[in-house]
C-alpha cells in the first residue's frame, strides 16, 4: 500500500479517525480535520480522501457514484481497498450532494440480527459551516449526541438526497450513517459533519 508521501498512515489516520468519531457523536458538529497536502483526483475533495484513509482498508471494499476508475485508482492505491463494481456490496459509498437519490435503494442497510454491517455514505458538499448563509440548505437536526436541537448550514446537497436518506434510515436499528465532507476555510482545510443512522434531520431553503 502507499500512501502519498505527505500523509503519515499512523499519525493522521488515527487523529483523523478520532475526529469521524466525534463527528458520529456529537451529529451537527463540524469538525476540521488537520491539514495534510494530498493531490486527489477531480472527483474527490480532500475531506473524503481523509476520511477513506482513515476507514478503509483490504477487509472492505468501496463504491464511487459519479467518479471515475481514476478515483478508483487513487483510492485502491492509497488504502488497499478494492472497488465494489454493485453500491450493494460496499461498506463505504462515496458521492456527491447532487447525485440523484435513487442510489440509496440499493446501499446495505444492514440486518437486524446484524445492523453493524450496513454502509456508511460519504457525500461530497461545495460547503458548510455552523453559522447560515445564502444559496444553501439550513439543517436541523434532533436525536441522541444533540442537546435538543442544532443546525447548520449546507451547499451542495438535494433535498431528495435528505429525503431518501430518511427513508432508508425509517426503520432502526437498520440504515446508513452518513458523512458530510467538503473542503473550504482555510489552505489545506477539510471539513466533515456526522449525520448517524439516529438522527432526525429536518431543513429549510436559505
Amino acid at each position: 500500500m502507499a500512501h502519498e508521501l505527505s500523509y503519515d498512515p499512523i499519525l493522521h489516520s488515527q487523529r483523523h479517525f478520532r475526529s469521524l468519531l466525534d463527528s458520529m457523536s456529537r451529529p451537527g458538529t463540524i469538525n476540521e480535520l488537520s491539514a495534510v497536502d494530498l493531490t486527489p483526483p477531480p472527483g474527490l475533495n480532500r475531506a473524503s480522501v481523509l476520511v477513506a484513509f482513515a476507514l478503509l482498508n483490504a477487509d472492505v471494499q468501496f463504491h464511487l457514484v459519479g467518479m471515475t476508475e481514476q478515483e478508483a485508482a487513487y483510492l485502491t492505491t492509497n488504502t488497499g481497498s478494492s472497488h465494489a463494481t454493485e453500491v450493494a456490496g460496499a461498506a463505504f459509498v462515496f458521492t456527491a450532494g447532487h447525485e440523484p437519490p435513487a442510489l440509496l435503494e440499493e446501499i446495505n442497510c444492514g440486518t437486524l440480527t446484524y445492523p453493524d454491517t450496513a454502509a456508511t455514505i460519504v457525500i461530497q458538499v461545495e460547503a458548510m459551516a455552523q453559522e447560515p448563509s445564502a444559496d444553501g440548505l439550513i439543517l436541523t437536526l434532533q436525536g441522541p449526541g444533540i442537546d435538543g436541537r442544532t443546525s447548520v448550514w449546507v451547499r451542495g446537497l438535494s433535498p431528495d438526497l435528505l429525503l431518501a436518506l430518511q427513508a432508508r434510515n425509517a426503520e432502526f436499528p437498520l440504515g446508513i450513517d452518513a458523512l458530510v465532507t467538503c473542503d473550504g476555510g482555510g489552505e489545506g482545510s477539510a471539513r466533515v459533519l456526522g449525520i448517524p443512522r439516529t438522527c432526525q434531520v429536518t431543513w429549510e431553503v436559505c
